[in-house]
């Protein structure tokens, strides 16, 4: 594997993105954990389970980009990191059980608050150590032209169906100030696309979920 070159290091990655998806994951588990005490319907109680599942892919496909690639290029660059990310791998590992537990349809969804609550607090301390181990390192040791090339990649590999409700789930998570410095990342045609087409989607989505106190604007505080 190639080394950055030592022109290029000086330029850090923009982590938006990434700490957005923090955002998500911290937040979500949460509200789900509420939720599935009190599903109103059928209708409601499918809904729930969609997201669980949607979420819970997006967690999945965070943790293997981790393990399989930000992690040990960071290693190749700096091998003296090798043990503390280890350490969050393993977190990766004892965190399963927990997604495992709260993903089961073999038990109704109510059954599974206890579970939801567990991998709350258990995610939560693992994206403690995670910003505070690996965001410097990634930082230190990826260009920003690596993380915008392999970002690219991973966007797309969500597909065009995929890429509408993402953004609008990391923007609900989001702050104001976060949601902007994302935006401007993309051309126009994706921004008015966000505002007017996805953002107003997943606002819906989310108030069928929890009820309203969603912002209107993911922009705006």
């Amino acid at each position: 594997m190639s080394t950055a070159s030592e022109t290029d290091r000086h330029v850090e990655p923009d982590l938006t993105a990434f700490l957005m998806a923090h955002a998500g994951f911290r937040t979500e588990f949460g509200l789900l954990a509420e939720v599935v005490e009190r599903p109103r319907d059928e209708a409601h109680r499918a809904l729930i389970e969609d997201q669980i599942t949607f979420v819970v892919s997006h967690l999945h496909h965070h943790h293997h980009e981790e393990d399989t690639f930000l992690w040990p290029l960071i290693v190749s660059r700096a091998p003296q990191t090798a043990a503390l990310l280890d350490v969050l791998t393993e977190q990766h590992e004892e965190i399963d059980p927990y997604v495992t537990a709260a993903t089961d349809r073999t038990r109704p969804v109510v059954e599974r608050a206890t579970a939801m609550r567990r991998l709350h607090d258990a995610l939560g301390r693992h994206l403690d150590d995670e910003e505070r181990i690996a965001v410097p390192l990634i930082r230190t040791h990826i260009t920003a032209a690596e993380w915008n090339s392999h970002g690219e990649q991973v966007i797309r590999s969500f597909g065009r169906k995929g890429i509408p409700m993402l953004f609008g789930w990391v923007c609900a998570a989001s702050d104001s100030a976060a949601v902007r410095r994302s935006a401007d990342q993309h051309p126009l045609p994706v921004r008015l696309l966000f505002r007017f087409v996805w953002w107003p989607k997943y606002h819906r989505r989310h108030t069928a979920l929890y009820g309203p106190g969603l912002r209107r604007s993911p922009d705006r505080g």
